[in-house]
């Protein structure tokens, strides 16, 4: 019952966002939808980065103070990440959430006109209803593939 609780609140706060439409935003607004998500996400990869290279300068510096430091080739040493890669990396994550924000916009708008063009006289409506329905689908599969996999069962 929690599951379907919390299917029917994400697919209903959906289907209300998708009621709002981004043409009627300030171009400043609009900036911010792009932007600020593509920040969010450079900045937690950075964060999400940061903890693996330490994690593994921590196992270097271990293995060196080990006293008998294995020399085959079977216990390769962990190799540090270089700087352009720090910084690569997050950068090319923000680009592309940024990317993928802008594109949403764009079939946002695509989408809207489409139906008008198809004579829908509240696009905006089929929309949250397209929303609705594919939340709510997305979820059943979700849910069809734990059960198949065994990820819903409790552990024994």
């Amino acid at each position: 019952m929690n599951k379907l609780l919390l299917s029917l609140t994400g697919a209903t706060a959906a289907g209300a966002l998708t009621l709002v439409s981004p043409a009627s935003w300030s171009p400043g607004v609009r900036r911010a939808y792009v932007v600020v998500p593509g920040v969010l996400a450079a900045s937690f990869s950075t964060l999400l980065l940061s903890r693996i290279v330490d994690r593994q300068a921590d196992v270097v510096s271990r293995v060196e103070s080990m006293t008998e430091v294995p020399t085959d080739d079977a216990y390769p040493l962990p190799q540090r990440h270089p700087v352009a890669m720090r910084v690569a990396v997050p950068v090319i994550i923000g680009a592309a959430t940024c990317g993928l924000q802008g594109f949403s916009l764009w079939m946002d708008s695509a989408l809207e006109r489409g139906l008008v063009r198809l004579g829908a006289a509240h696009p905006r409506r089929w929309m949250a209803a397209l929303a609705v329905a594919s939340s709510l689908g997305m979820d059943a599969i979700g849910e069809r593939v734990n059960a198949r996999t065994g990820e819903d069962r409790p552990a024994s």
